[in-house]
């Protein structure tokens, strides 16, 4: 019988499975400058460490925290700048500490969104990144 190292005692699935965070999410981008940008200064992030892939791209978070988001330049294509703004395609939510904060940042960067009020009264908020990924905005809930 294996022994449990500290990692693995103090990290513990919650669900019934191996999963325990998410790690980091994957976009593809026409333009990894531009989105690097959006990123940067729309989410206060920094570019991280990237080894060297052969396609163009960058890691960007907070250093030792998670999620981080991973921009992808590829053969692939992004939705696209014309792409709606909708809770019912492909998105990546995060909860924020400051709701309002995070409203005035799209404001003042010129950023358009959505706020819906979904069943049970929570309220999301919802833009697109400069090609066309969908970001979801929630009130953090720890």
């Amino acid at each position: 019988m294996a022994t449990e190292t500290t990692e693995q005692q103090r990290v513990r699935p919650v669900t019934g499975t191996h999963v325990v965070r998410v790690q980091h999410e994957g976009l593809v981008t026409a333009d990894p400058e531009r989105a690097k940008d959006f990123y940067c200064r729309v989410l206060g992030w920094q570019v991280l460490a990237r080894p060297a892939f052969k396609s163009a791209g960058y890691w960007l978070g907070t250093p030792g925290i998670f999620p981080q988001i991973h921009l992808i330049q590829s053969e692939n294509v992004p939705p696209g700048p014309g792409a709606a703004i909708s809770p019912l395609v492909r998105h990546t939510c995060f909860e924020v500490a400051d709701y309002p904060a995070m409203k005035a940042t799209l404001e003042r960067e010129g950023i358009a969104y959505v706020e819906n009020t979904q069943p049970g009264g929570g309220v999301q908020m919802l833009c697109n990144d400069p090609d066309g990924n969908t970001l979801e905005f929630q009130r953090a809930s720890v």
